[in-house]
């Protein structure tokens, strides 16, 4: 039976819908697409006379024949069993693609197909070509087909997903009857003048001409025929598409998607030449064109009206609906209208608003109000328009008033607007105006609410109060404490009022309670226009899309969807919003869209997938980069995906990357787990993509050899060590077998002065003091007496040079005392007074035997100095010892001396310098005339 006999569809108006075009330019190796399909990752393949691509919504990847291909024009793709991908090319040659490289077949055999033909693989991975009434079956040694009992013969039929029937004689005679009364033989097929072929899908079989397909229910019975659909105009292919659909392509015709069981049909790209047609797993609609690439079409059901629909301009500012027309306002004060409720494209007309200027006359504000009127504001003014006649040539717009349009309000039968600088109020039937001036804060919209008139305004939102008579109003700013500042647009409904700002998104006012929304809850927080389609559904237009917030339960609950290019809208930058019946127009800068789909809430999420070789990823040397690659597929994106990328245990937060690549320069040594997501341009998130891998140390990172070189180095250190202590052991046993040996030698030469030097001389010193007596009277007793003094002087020095050798006298009380016994020599025949103070601690500190002897010969003749010179009455010596520093005060309170000449003119005062110097000793003389003179001298022990 034929349900839809002889129908013919080349004459049905085309769909117009948005079309995101990809070409050349954007990355594809030709804008000439012979044939694309999706495989089963999700890819997107197309066959170019320059190669083939693979395309992921973001990136083309391109192969040719230098990188495998057996020639750069292909005509058919084909995915098999084992998921490479097949490519049928210019030169009869097949090769495929698997895992990142494209690989030729072993074999020379030709494969032969025919432009209108279909190449794809049946169930047991056999490479097959249905043209005529029958599959031509190829086998290859790559293909790893399954082993099967022959069924090549005529009447054997397979389908790409799996089908497979076998045609009866009588089912053979019906089919060349059916082909006999159009004129199609064998002979037709074999030179392609008039080629046909078979398709299956499911338990439906389709005899595909170039002018008709004719369907048929198949039955082991017999076939059972359904319908005919003819075609007219030059038809190029006719694939099959989907879940009873296929698509025809034409030349200058576009493509037509027919439901072959239902009837209905669409129509797309008019004026084009069509190659290929894709409907994929997200339900977007691929077209492949001869000379422009290939479209995508995300939201078919959304219809466009623009320029090639007879729109004036596409930029559209504003919209309203007026006596049964829609109206768009555009720059160049032009107004297109367009009948509403027409079954097709009905024409759109032009109105041409006369201004004063024509450099600066857009359309700024639409708004209907009773008796079929439209107000129309724009750069230079007010105007009105009467559409009740219906005579669309008739309809002239009047000027109201002049100026600039900032806004436009009714309330009853008044209409309010807003110029630069005042509120205008026209009432008696727009007869009488009025007009209130204030400061100016730069107005962009008004609206009435619960009684009030606001005013928004680039500072601020204002509420306008009437005082006095005449209509006078005032301005009061309100909720600047809760951050309103630039209002851009107003509206309200009977019990809510809408803020949209600059930069905050919209704020919500409901009775007292204010509610904000901002991004990326909606599209941005810049608000173009805002607009009430019903009392429970907020449009909120902005330059990155719209988004539609419908409250239930009396406003304290809502849900949000959204609209943009990624739903069918054939431009993100949105500028209005209107209702008419279940048909919503949403104004862009490229067209008028038309849906009765409120948002995206059943959009599908983005799709993750590791594009990296399979086994490649899993083990990695350190010190080479570690580098992971996915892909996320979301046509409906249009390229804009982000990534986020963490290593689980290592990473707190996300990384956010543009693209899928992720790599790593040096991670140290361990075991990982790189954690992969993915989110669309709505924010929905993919599904997590878990890499595990392992950086594997280098050969001297090994654990075993690590744990060898910390105890060699363990063991080296402690021998150096060792060795170290020995060594300073050893030099400190020297040093004391030295010291003691020195010591030794001091004993020795000390009691040898002592014991023979120091006998001697004090022999020779006891017999000149017996001579000096017996010859006191006599003429020799002066030299007798001078011999005597010198030979004690030499006695002295003698005790010295033996105290300061004896190793026994090596601390600082016998220092002390030493200095303390001969200072009172000194002082015995002077008339000055000595006070001695020494405070040495009873700890013994040891001070070398030249040390001493220097500090004594400093302080004997700092002493000298004192008896001889001063001209003192008293001398103080203070001796302290303190944390192993030895401090020296000497001073009198005699007549003084000026330093820097004294030290310059006298040898003891140059002494005293050199021997502190010697001593490595601070030094500190303090003297003036008449003031006495203080020495200080401090050693480091």
């Amino acid at each position: 039976m034929f349900l839809f006999p002889g129908r013919v569809y080349a004459d049905i108006p085309y769909q117009l819908v948005y079309l995101k075009n990809y070409s050349a330019p954007d990355g594809l190796p030709s804008s000439r697409v012979n044939y694309l399909m999706q495989d089963s990752r999700g890819f997107i393949w197309l066959a170019t006379d320059k190669g083939v691509s693979r395309f992921d919504g973001q990136h083309f990847k391109n192969f040719t024949s230098a990188d495998g291909l057996e020639n750069n024009e292909c005509f058919r793709i084909a995915e098999d069993n084992y998921h490479r991908i097949f490519f049928y090319c210019n030169n009869y040659r097949v090769c495929y693609y698997e895992n990142g490289l494209i690989h030729k077949l072993n074999s020379s055999q030709k494969v032969i197909v025919s432009p209108f033909a279909n190449f794809f693989f049946n169930r047991y991975n056999e490479l097959c070509v249905n043209y005529g009434l029958s599959t031509k079956v190829y086998h290859f040694e790559e293909l790893k087909s399954e082993r099967h009992a022959i069924r090549h013969l005529n009447g054997y039929i397979y389908g790409s997903d799996g089908e497979e029937i076998v045609l009866s004689e009588n089912d053979l005679d019906i089919l060349e009857e059916e082909l006999k009364a159009g004129q199609l033989s064998f002979q037709t097929a074999n030179t392609n003048t008039k080629p046909y072929r078979l398709a299956l899908q499911q338990n439906y079989l389709l005899l595909i001409t170039k002018d008709w397909v004719h369907v048929y229910r198949y039955q082991k019975s017999g076939i059972i025929p359904l319908n005919k659909i003819y075609f007219t105009g030059n038809v190029t292919s006719v694939y099959l598409t989907g879940k009873n659909t296929f698509a025809v392509t034409t030349v200058k015709q576009g493509t037509y998607i027919i439901n072959y069981l239902t009837g209905e049909r669409k129509n797309y790209l008019n004026n084009n030449i069509t190659t290929a047609t894709v409907i994929d797993r997200e339900n977007n609609l691929w077209f492949g064109s001869y000379d422009k690439g290939f479209f995508l079409s995300t939201n078919p059901e959304v219809k466009i009206i623009n320029k090639e629909s007879g729109l004036a301009n596409e930029d559209v500012l504003k919209l309203a609906i007026a006596g049964g027309y829609l109206f768009t306002g555009h720059v160049l004060s032009t107004l297109s209208y367009m009948k509403l409720g027409a079954n097709q494209t009905p024409p759109i007309g032009t109105i041409t608003i006369n201004q004063d200027r024509s450099d600066f006359n857009r359309i700024t504000n639409l708004l209907t109000i009773p008796g079929n009127r439209l107000m129309i504001g724009t750069d230079n003014g007010i105007f009105r328009l009467d559409i009740s006649n219906k005579a669309p040539l008739s309809w002239h717009s009047v000027k109201i008033f002049y100026g600039p349009i900032k806004g436009i309000a009714a309330r009853s039968d008044t209409v309010y607007f807003l110029t630069q600088n005042a509120v205008g109020v026209l009432t008696d039937e727009l007869k009488h105006q009025m007009g209130y001036n204030f400061k100016p804060i730069r107005m962009t919209s008004v609206t009435w609410y619960k009684s009030k008139m606001l005013v928004g305004s680039l500072y601020g939102l204002y509420q306008f109060v009437p005082f006095g008579g005449a209509g006078k109003f005032s301005s009061i700013r309100i909720l600047a404490d809760k951050g309103i500042n630039v209002v851009k647009s107003l509206a309200s409904n009977n019990d809510v009022c809408a803020i949209g700002t600059e930069a905050q998104g919209v704020f919500l006012l409901v009775g007292e309670k204010i509610v904000q929304f901002r991004s990326p809850a909606i599209f941005s927080g810049d608000i173009r226009k805002l607009v009430w389609t019903d009392d429970n559904t907020l449009w909120v237009c902005t330059a990155n899309g719209v988004s539609i917030i419908s409250f239930y339960n009396h406003y304290q609950n809502y849900r949000i969807s959204l609209l943009n290019t990624s739903n069918g809208l054939p431009s993100d930058n949105v500028a209005d919003v209107v209702q008419n019946g279940h048909d919503y127009y949403i104004a862009t800068d490229q067209g008028i869209a038309v849906t009765q789909n409120l948002g995206n809430t059943a959009l599908p999420k983005p799709v993750l997938i590791n594009d990296g070789i399979p086994g490649t990823q899993n083990s990695f040397t350190y010190g080479r980069p570690v580098v992971f690659n996915c892909v996320a597929l979301s046509y409906k994106s249009m390229g804009k995906i982000q990534y986020r990328f963490r290593l689980k245990g290592v990473d707190k937060n996300w990384s956010v990357a543009p693209s899928g690549e992720k790599r790593f320069d040096l991670l140290p040594p361990g075991n990982y787990e790189l954690e992969a997501l993915a989110a669309d341009r709505f924010n929905q998130l993919s599904q997590p993509l878990i890499f595990k891998f392992d950086v594997m140390p280098l050969w001297y990172q090994q654990l075993w050899l690590q744990v060898v070189a910390v105890l060699s180095a363990i063991i080296i250190a402690f021998l150096l060590v060792r060795k170290y202590y020995q060594s300073i052991i050893g030099l400190q046993k020297k040093d004391y077998e030295n010291a003691l040996a020195l010591q030794r030698e001091r004993q020795r030469i000390s009691s040898e002065v002592h014991d023979d030097l120091g006998a001697s001389i004090s022999g020779i010193k006891l017999r000149t003091e017996l001579l000096s007596r017996k010859t006191a009277d006599q003429p020799a007793f002066k030299e007798i007496d001078a011999i005597h003094e010198a030979i004690t002087d030499i006695s002295t020095q003698v005790r010295l040079i033996i105290w300061s050798l004896d190793a026994e006298n090596d601390e600082v009380s016998n220092l002390a005392g030493f200095i303390h016994k001969q200072a009172i020599k000194i002082f015995e025949y002077s008339n000055i007074d000595l006070h001695v103070n020494a405070s040495v601690s009873e700890t013994p500190v040891t001070i070398s035997g030249e040390k001493r002897r220097q500090v004594y010969l400093l302080v004997k003749e700092v002493l000298n100095n004192i008896v001889k010179h001063s001209e003192a009455q008293n001398a103080f010596l203070e001796i302290n010892l303190y944390k192993n520093r030895l401090q020296i005060s000497i001073r009198d309170d005699g007549r003084g001396f000026d330093p820097d000449v004294r030290k310059h003119e006298t040898m003891g005062i140059r002494n005293i310098h050199t021997r502190a110097k010697r001593l490595n000793a601070e030094l500190k003389i303090d003297t003036a005339h008449g003031k006495g003179t203080s020495i200080g001298l401090k050693l480091n022990l």
